[in-house]
């Protein structure tokens, strides 16, 4: 899986870098075939004015071509990952689930069954 780190408003340590790598690999690592890659946004919304300002924003890309993104904010920033991080795993979970449901088409067997209507028969 490629896990790409980002911080916005603050300086990004190596800890908080390692802390979210680990967390996303862990909470995902049952998914990785699936995955194509994993952005990680933070920022420190209010600065030093304190509160609960620390955002997380979490981009799942599949191999599907699909994405899914949530944000998770919380006063600690090791809290906002971890929580980003559970979320994440249950919306991918959830997302591969059902497209993998028996019954759902996707464009790609709409498309290849057109085609194989509208071609004569000989």
């Amino acid at each position: 899986m490629n896990i790409t780190t980002t911080a916005r408003d603050f300086e990004m340590t190596g800890a908080i870098d390692s802390f979210a790598r680990e967390q996303l690999d862990v909470m995902l690592r049952p998914f990785s075939d699936f995955i194509a890659s994993i952005d990680v946004f933070m920022k420190d919304a209010n600065g030093p004015k304190g509160g609960i300002d620390k955002e997380v924003l979490i981009n799942v890309r599949l191999r599907n071509r699909q994405h899914i993104a949530l944000q998770s904010t919380h006063e600690n920033l090791y809290a906002a990952i971890k929580n980003g991080a559970k979320r994440i795993k249950r919306a991918v979970r959830r997302n591969l689930r059902r497209s993998r449901r028996p019954g759902r088409f996707s464009l790609r067997d709409i498309q290849n069954a057109s085609r194989l209507a509208s071609t004569p028969e000989t």
